[in-house]
């Protein structure tokens, strides 16, 4: 079964909705270069499910901006995202 990642891009705002998992993620980290090229801020409000893959591509999105010298917020973070990051340590690297 395919998992279903979807995006919507509004100005310096990139909305995530869907399921962002090892699955679903491999056509947006495609397209992620074009994609990010102008974005300030990922809304993941609208995610229903990450797994530690959709997680991990969040770290690594963060840090490449960071490489930069860029800011990137991550928006609307759900209760589970929130519990997953912290399992992995990760909250402080993703949350401003």
């Amino acid at each position: 079964m395919r998992s279903q990642l979807s995006w919507t891009q509004n100005s310096v705002m990139l909305a995530l909705s869907g399921v962002l998992d090892r699955d679903s993620l491999v056509e947006f980290w495609d397209k992620r270069q074009t994609l990010l090229s102008q974005i300030e801020r990922i809304d993941v409000s609208a995610l229903t499910h990450v797994d530690s893959t959709g997680l991990a591509m969040l770290v690594r999105l963060k840090g490449e901006y960071q490489s930069q010298q860029r800011h990137l917020s991550i928006l609307g973070v759900s209760d589970n995202l929130n519990t997953l990051m912290e399992l992995y340590g990760v909250k402080p690297l993703l949350m401003d």
